[in-house]
């Protein structure tokens, strides 16, 4: 054979034994795809990017401080929007709470000073029916004094009739002469004037316990005395007629006898005097009674009144606590128009690098709409694994990385594992059957140094990975 007819049948049997070989060694692993049978995965580094934009509110630019290339610090005030309509909303807002301030305070001292003068009103009006019915019981009192001293002068003026009448007899008997019948009327006299003496002796006492106690009046008690000193004069004169009569009149008896006479009239005519004081007494004391009534009847009206100003001040209480809603309510919309005031600026979410402005001073924009793009101090890259090495990363778990540019071994942090429908899925093709393979995201990112570019490979071994 030639040198060429050997070469020719050399390498086919080199390439038969290489793909027995590979076939071999893919049966020992398990596996039928290259992809799935190699433990190291390897993705290409991107930078992190946040795309900045305001949120829920849109206007007109009006500040841009940084520009593209340059790095911020979280916090840092990005943009600025046009807060002229915001400012004079809060503005308003601000003097619509003043207002309502000013108008609860007023109200609230209103309710407050209507409280107190209605706690005094029915403090007055309850000593005021107090006072009636004392003033009424006094009255009542007074009322049945004065029909005792009524009924007692009542019964003075008939003993000072009778003793005017027994005066008058008296005398007469004196000028005529005393005869054996008149004798005898004379001595039942004596006896009729001593016993109405006891009787008005007895009333007079009576008179003077209630005096003493503050119960009768003095016109009462000089009233009771008189009759007293008349019952008195009265039994006098009846004994001295009778005297006379067994004695007979001398002239100037019979100028007694006119005097007694006389007297007895006139004691007579106080007795009916007295009558009238004690009626007119009477007619005062019920009046007393009435105006002590009315009076009474009055503040009952007043407490009334009272109990329906508490009521209108309850009621103005639940306008206060309406006001003190509606105050509430404009709070609540300042701190809206506050808050809608502060996303007015916008500000660094994180540290990082603007790479892109996506408007100018002046412009309007949308809300929501990104208008700077920035790229963060953080790198990430994504592997597409299998089901049984997926099932071997965790949310927030270290795994270490390979960086082939540098020769470099850093950690990483995995940030989320989620299926990839994206990608079509592996099957198998093993002689005992065939199975779909699930593929699955699993991001991985790791902090940004000089020597990271985006666009490196970085890499990582599942078998240096434990669950």
């Amino acid at each position: 054979m030639n040198r060429n007819q050997i070469a020719s049948l050399v390498i086919p049997v080199i390439s038969i034994a290489c793909l027995l070989g590979g076939g071999f060694l893919l049966q020992a692993k398990g596996q039928d795809q290259v992809t799935l049978s190699q433990s190291s995965r390897s993705a290409t580094l991107s930078s992190d990017t946040v795309h900045v934009s305001f949120e829920q509110v849109g206007g007109k630019v009006t500040t841009i401080p940084y520009q593209e290339e340059k790095v911020v610090k979280k916090g840092d005030v990005l943009m600025k929007l046009d807060g002229t309509d915001v400012d004079l909303q809060i503005e308003q807002l601000q003097k619509q709470l003043q207002q309502f301030d000013t108008q609860i305070q007023q109200q609230e001292q209103s309710i407050q000073l209507g409280y107190a003068k209605a706690t005094t009103q029915e403090k007055q009006a309850q000593l005021a029916i107090a006072q009636a019915q004392v003033n009424q019981s006094k009255s009542q009192a007074a009322l049945e004094t004065s029909k005792a001293s009524q009924r007692q002068a009542a019964a003075a003026r008939r003993q000072a009739e009778s003793a005017q009448r027994q005066a008058a007899a008296a005398e007469k008997q004196v000028n005529d002469g005393s005869r054996k019948e008149d004798l005898l009327q004379q001595q039942i006299a004596v006896q009729s004037a001593t016993k109405s003496l006891q009787t008005v002796q007895t009333s007079y006492e009576r008179t003077k316990k209630l005096y003493d106690a503050g119960l009768s009046s003095k016109a009462e008690m000089d009233s009771a005395d008189n009759a007293l000193t008349l019952a008195k004069n009265q039994l006098s004169q009846q004994k001295e007629a009778l005297t006379k009569m067994k004695n007979g009149a001398t002239a100037e008896e019979r100028q007694q006898a006119n005097e007694r006479t006389r007297q007895a009239s006139e004691q007579a005519n106080q007795a009916t005097e007295q009558v009238g004081q004690a009626a007119v007494s009477i007619i005062q004391a019920q009046d007393e009674i009435e105006a002590s009534r009315i009076a009474a009847e009055n503040s009952s009206t007043q407490l009334d009144t009272v109990a329906q100003t508490r009521q209108q001040l309850a009621d103005q209480e639940l306008s206060v606590k309406l006001l003190k809603q509606q105050k509430a309510a404009q709070q609540v919309e300042l701190k809206t128009l506050l808050l809608k005031k502060s996303r007015l600026i916008l500000k660094a979410p994180q540290n990082g690098k603007i790479t892109a402005v996506s408007t100018k001073v002046g412009e309007n924009i949308a809300q929501g709409t990104p208008v700077i793009t920035l790229e963060t101090n953080e790198m990430y890259f994504d592997l597409y694994v299998s089901e049984d090495q997926a099932s071997k990363f965790k949310a927030n778990q270290q795994v270490p990385v390979h960086l082939p540019a540098t020769n470099q071994d850093i950690q990483g942090k995995v940030r989320y594992i989620t299926s990839a429908p994206q990608f079509a899925n592996l099957r198998m093709s093993r002689e005992k059957g065939e199975a779909d393979i699930a593929t699955f995201q699993v991001r991985i990112y790791v902090p940004k140094t000089g020597a990271l570019l985006p666009g490196m490979t970085a890499e990582v071994n599942t078998d240096e990975i434990t669950s």
